[in-house]
C-alpha cells in the first residue's frame, strides 16, 4: 500500500478571477504530498483563465462551455482525476493547512470508511464567523461529544436532518465512483447533498472534528437565493426519495421536502402572492402529512391570507 497516494482536489471556477489564485494557494500549501490541482473553467468570461494559467506546471487547467452549475465541470474533473483519494472546492473556498493530511490519515486508521468529513467555518470580508458548523449541528454534535473523531454507519437519517457536509469538506475514496460515478447534472444547486448522500448509502462515514475549509460568505453564493435553493432543495431530495430503502431516512427526506415548500410559501405570502402561497403550503401538506406539519401549513395559510388582507405585516427580512 502507498503511504502517499495521490489526491485529487477538483475545483469548477466561473469567473473566479478575484478568488481563485487564494483557493489554489491553500491547496498548495497543504502538509501533504502528493496533490494534483484540476480546475475546470465552466465558461468564465473574466481572467479566470489567465489566473489559471499562470500557474503553470502546477495544476491542471480545463475549458469548457458554461453548463449553469458546479455538476458538469466536477463531472469533468472527475473524468480526468488519477488520484486515490478525491476532493473538490469551490473556487472562493480555502483550505486549512493540515486539512487532507489529517483526512488522509482517517483512511489509513479506518480502512472501511470510503467519505471523510471536516467541519467547515465561513467566513467574509468582515472576518471569520463566531461559530464553525458541526456546533449548529444538535444530533451530530451529541454523537460527537468530547471525541476528536467518529465513524458513523447509516447516515442517511442524520444527513437528511441537519446536514452536516458541503462539496468543499470531505474527500472520498476513488473506487466509491463504481457505485456513484458523479454528480446528476441536471441539479443546478444541492448537487454536493445529492453526491455524498448517495457515497454514504454504500459506506462508513468519517467525521473530524476540526475545521478544515473555509467558506467565503459574499452575495454571489447560491445559499443567498432561497428559490434557487428552495427548488433545488426539493428537486435534490425528492429525487433521493425514490430510491431510498430506508424508512426513517425516507420520512426524513420528505420533511426536509416539506419544509422547503412551507418555507417557499411563508416568502411568497410576504410578497403577497396568497395563491401560489396556498398552493405551497398543500404541497408541503401533501409531502408530510404529519399532525404538526398539517397544523403547521394550516397556520401558514391563514397568515398568507392575512397578509394579503393587509390585516397582518409581512416579514421584515
Amino acid at each position: 500500500m502507498n503511504d502517499h497516494p495521490l489526491v485529487s482536489v477538483i475545483i469548477p471556477a466561473f469567473n473566479a478571477a478575484a478568488t481563485l489564485a487564494e483557493t489554489v494557494d491553500s491547496i498548495l500549501a497543504q502538509t501533504y504530498d502528493p496533490i494534483e490541482i484540476i480546475v475546470v473553467d465552466d465558461g468564465s468570461t473574466d481572467d479566470t483563465s489567465t489566473v489559471a494559467e499562470s500557474y503553470q506546471a502546477r495544476l491542471n487547467y480545463l475549458r469548457q462551455a458554461n453548463s449553469g452549475g458546479c455538476a458538469v465541470p466536477r463531472n469533468t474533473g472527475l473524468a480526468r482525476c488519477q488520484g486515490e483519494y478525491i476532493a473538490f472546492m469551490d473556487a472562493d473556498d480555502l483550505m486549512t493547512p493540515d486539512r487532507v493530511q489529517r483526512q488522509v490519515q482517517f483512511f489509513r486508521d479506518h480502512p472501511r470508511v470510503g467519505v471523510v468529513f471536516s467541519d467547515y467555518q465561513n467566513f467574509s470580508e468582515r472576518g471569520m464567523y463566531q461559530t464553525s458548523h458541526f456546533p449548529t449541528c444538535p444530533k451530530l454534535s451529541d454523537l460527537l461529544g468530547t471525541s476528536h473523531e467518529i465513524v458513523l454507519h447509516d447516515v442517511g437519517e442524520l444527513l437528511a436532518e441537519e446536514n452536516f457536509g458541503i462539496a468543499s469538506s470531505f474527500l472520498m475514496r476513488r473506487d466509491l465512483l463504481k457505485l456513484v460515478p458523479g454528480f446528476a447534472p441536471t441539479l443546478r444547486a444541492c448537487e454536493d447533498f445529492h453526491f455524498f448522500y448517495r457515497l454514504a448509502r454504500h459506506t462508513p462515514v468519517g467525521i473530524i472534528n476540526r475545521v478544515g475549509m473555509l467558506r467565503r460568505m459574499h452575495g454571489s453564493n447560491m445559499s443567498g437565493n432561497p428559490v434557487r435553493m428552495f427548488s433545488a432543495g426539493i428537486q435534490a431530495y425528492g429525487m433521493l426519495v425514490e430510491d431510498e430503502r430506508n424508512s426513517s431516512a425516507r420520512a426524513a427526506l420528505r420533511r426536509y421536502i416539506a419544509r422547503c415548500w412551507s418555507d417557499w410559501a411563508r416568502l411568497e405570502a410576504n410578497c403577497r402572492h396568497p395563491g401560489t402561497a396556498l398552493r405551497y403550503y398543500a404541497r408541503s401538506a401533501a409531502q408530510y402529512a404529519s399532525v404538526r406539519n398539517l397544523g403547521e401549513t394550516s397556520r401558514g395559510a391563514i397568515r398568507a391570507l392575512a397578509v394579503a388582507a393587509r390585516l397582518h405585516q409581512p416579514d421584515t427580512q
